[in-house]
């Protein structure tokens, strides 16, 4: 996995799909789609399609020829997106409690740690970790016929996949403790998720509407940019003070770089931007601002 692939059409990873768009294209596109591939059991999450989708967001973050990644479920009929921990697979545990890290947060820190956007094009019900690995993902669009459930209280065990830091950041504390305190599964319309998704379309227009989000990203965005902004939300200084500093650094440095400049170039210009930079040789000198932790897995 060390080298970028020809092709991600024919890139082998167990119980998810990898495809350039649009598919036909023989070479690598600005967009990825990445599936998930267990519709026989309604695409339930395992230990070995964390592991898949881990190395396939640390692939793409990565590749350069890429600039946004859309997740999506392989079920045609649109009812399922994922339907959580597949519990008829055993659950492998280490002897020693600080030893084990969850799966699901292998798969969220592999999302909120990808330089690319994702999108995630829910088509179909989502539970557990089914709908927790999406919180990372910087746009929800779902189906309006979906299901979607923070089961944990109802089976016993706590909400994973760093979902305590995403869920209320995202709705507010008041519904997520609505939501993991009743444990239940509410229509994608519900007002407890009305900021949890940015559009609820019909089935069939999810992935579809996913990709022409995600194309408008890939044509006309920095991603160097955008995923700096992203970090400034997430991990956000804790005053207006800290966060001016913040911005005014972070400024400094992208308002001198190669895609400020072809940025305000395309805009007088009246033509679309071509930016060309990457995490890796253009972001800020001031990035990361935080105290990286080493959160390595063990399953």
């Amino acid at each position: 996995m060390s080298t970028l692939p020809e092709s991600y059409n024919t890139l082998a990873l167990p119980q998810i799909r990898l495809s350039h768009h649009p598919s036909s294209s023989p070479t690598p596109t600005p967009v990825i789609v990445l599936t998930l591939d267990r519709s026989s059991a309604r695409n339930a999450f395992t230990d070995t399609m964390a592991s898949s989708l881990a190395r396939a967001y640390a692939l793409v973050s990565s590749d350069p020829r890429v600039k946004c990644v859309v997740l999506t479920g392989s079920d045609r009929a649109n009812r399922t997106f994922c339907a959580g921990m597949d519990l008829h697979q055993p659950v492998r545990l280490p002897r020693a409690r600080d030893d084990h890290r969850d799966t699901g947060g292998l798969v969220a820190l592999a999302m909120h740690n990808c330089a690319k956007p994702v999108v995630a094009a829910i088509n179909g019900s989502a539970v557990g970790v089914g709908i927790t690995m999406t919180l990372p993902a910087s746009i929800r669009v779902v189906s309006k016929d979906a299901k979607i459930g923070f089961v944990f209280g109802r089976r016993g065990f706590n909400m994973e996949a760093c979902s305590s830091f995403y869920l209320p950041r995202l709705i507010g504390a008041g519904p997520a403790l609505h939501l993991v305190t009743t444990g239940a599964v509410y229509p994608a319309d519900s007002p407890l998720l009305r900021n949890l998704f940015s559009e609820v379309v019909e089935s069939e227009q999810v992935l579809p509407r996913a990709l022409a989000i995600a194309e408008d990203i890939a044509a006309n965005v920095s991603t160097v940019a955008v995923r700096v902004m992203r970090d400034m939300i997430m991990r956000s200084p804790q005053s207006p003070e800290d966060a001016h500093l913040l911005e005014s650094k972070i400024f400094f440095d992208l308002f001198s770089g190669k895609d400020s400049r072809e940025g305000m170039e395309s805009f007088m210009q009246k033509r679309a931007p071509r930016f060309t930079g990457t995490m890796e040789k253009d972001a800020p000198s001031a990035y990361p601002w935080w105290e990286e932790r080493g959160v390595k897995a063990k399953i």
